[in-house]
């Protein structure tokens, strides 16, 4: 019984936050930062300002909603900016594939009364439709997206993907068409369809493509090889040894022109034996005639004589016998 007491005044509580919610002092994004590979980072803000809950008060007033988030596995922290205090949830490395289950959870079916969220998957494409039923709430209350910006809240869902989404209804999209925004007081209803492209996973196919194109090229060769082996096992005898060819001699750097004329031959002088000059001889004082000195003529070397012969021995006559 005192269960149900809590929970029910935990309900109106949460009815009395969500009328100051629309009153256009509150904060609440959802971020979901997803990957090529499948991941994604999530975040959740939930603040209010400081005249509706200061700091000591988040804790009493909203901690059980820290306390939902933590037992789905997101990480609490405290968020404090500007006049706003309140809380931030956190999920790294989630995979897409449970997004179902992480926001069909009682954090934010029960304390933020969204709808149904649902993934679709078709190859490597992925579409999500979520209702989150805020922009009716803000509807019948009249309140409208100029009361939230007076203050400096939001009510809003950002996805950031890896490309341009193939098809979406969001409020605002960045330029480069990766950041999507819905204003939950403008359009609660998020539709979006996008294409994921696990470059890893390509990675790896091509380098398992490689190695089994190598191993394909070793096999081959190892056949190759082995064809042409004998069938005995044998070595294959080696083949004759081809005569080099004979190695001619270098053609010269300057090759001789055969057409060019001769040069006529340059006529040397004789050569002349030098005079003999005779020995100065004494002459006798007194006029003396003056005689022409008689060239001497060159002395010949003698031919060398021929070894003469041998004379043969004459048997010498035999003496007379003495009387």
């Amino acid at each position: 019984m005192r269960k149900r007491f809590i929970k029910a005044l935990s309900v109106m509580l949460m009815l009395v936050i969500m009328m100051f919610c629309f009153a256009g002092c509150v904060r609440f994004r959802t971020t979901m930062s997803i990957k090529n590979n499948g991941k994604a980072d999530l975040a959740v803000i939930y603040a209010f300002h400081s005249e509706i809950l200061d700091e000591d008060e988040v804790d009493d007033e909203i901690g059980e909603v820290a306390d939902a988030f933590e037992d789905e596995g997101w990480t609490v922290d405290k968020y404090k900016k500007g006049e706003y205090r309140g809380y931030q949830f956190t999920m790294k490395n989630a995979n897409v594939k449970d997004f179902e289950e992480i926001f069909n959870s009682d954090a934010f079916t029960e304390f933020f009364d969204f709808g149904d969220f649902e993934l679709t998957k078709k190859g490597s494409t992925y579409t999500i439709n979520w209702d989150t039923n805020v922009y009716d709430e803000a509807e019948d209350e009249g309140i409208s997206n100029s009361d939230l910006s007076e203050y400096g809240g939001f009510m809003e869902v950002v996805l950031e993907l890896p490309s341009p989404a193939k098809d979406e209804n969001a409020t605002d999209v960045s330029k480069d068409g990766k950041t999507l925004t819905w204003n939950l007081l403008e359009e609660d209803e998020i539709e979006v369809t996008f294409t994921l492209v696990n470059v890893g996973l390509i990675i790896a196919v091509i380098a398992i493509v490689v190695v089994l194109m190598t191993a394909a090229v070793v096999v081959v060769l190892i056949i190759v090889l082995k064809k042409k082996k004998p069938a005995d096992g044998k070595a294959a005898p080696a083949a004759p040894a081809v005569p080099a060819a004979p190695v001619s001699s270098p053609a010269p750097s300057h090759p001789i022109d055969f057409t060019a004329p001769i040069p006529e031959p340059v006529a040397s002088a004789p050569l002349v034996s030098p005079a003999y000059v005779p020995q100065k001889t004494e002459v006798p004082e007194g006029p003396a005639a003056s005689v022409p000195a008689v060239p001497t003529a060159p002395v010949e070397p003698a031919a060398s004589a021929a070894p003469a012969k041998a004379a043969p021995a004459v048997p010498e006559a035999p003496a007379d016998p003495v009387n």
